[in-house]
């Protein structure tokens, strides 16, 4: 396995966990707004469900990101020597 591949792995489940950790951060600012006896079981674990795609969504988003930055910075290395890729 290539460095590279290693980084790239490492860096999609850190993005992931930091977006699902957000996820589950609204998720408990959620229940801290409702009102319980306006919030039934169901909707609870459905809510909980959904924030927790979001912030999947959000992970993979961070993700992309971060990748988008790391091929910019290659690029303006790669203009800055004049080298060739």
């Amino acid at each position: 396995m290539s460095p590279g591949f290693v980084v790239m792995v490492v860096l999609f489940l850190l993005s992931l966990a930091a977006g699902v950790g957000l996820g589950q951060w609204f998720f408990q600012l959620f229940t801290k707004t409702v009102p319980p006896l306006a919030l039934s079981q169901f909707n609870a674990k459905s809510a909980q469900f959904f924030y927790l795609l979001y912030g999947g969504g959000v992970g993979v988003v961070l993700f992309v990101w971060a990748l988008l930055g790391m091929m910019a910075s290659r690029m303006l290395q790669m203009m800055k020597s004049g080298s060739k890729p």
